[in-house]
């Protein structure tokens, strides 16, 4: 999934009367894999040959440090 696709998905809940600030983002490896709830989203990796176009987001589900 890229990023506009999950925009899309979330604009189709909206315009199905669902309140966006009201649902909870969790995250699931699989379908037989416990929920987990997500806390954060920050950017990922960047492209190779320059390190300046951002390729991914990345949902985070801890953000206690270790």
């Amino acid at each position: 999934m890229n990023a506009q696709e999950l925009l899309n998905s979330l604009l189709e809940l909206q315009n199905q009367g669902h309140n966006l600030s009201k649902l909870e983002v969790t995250y699931r490896h699989d379908y037989d894999s416990d929920i987990v709830g997500v806390v954060d989203i920050e950017e990922g990796y960047y492209d190779e040959k320059t390190n300046s176009i951002l390729e991914s987001i990345v949902l985070i589900t801890n953000t206690e440090e270790v």
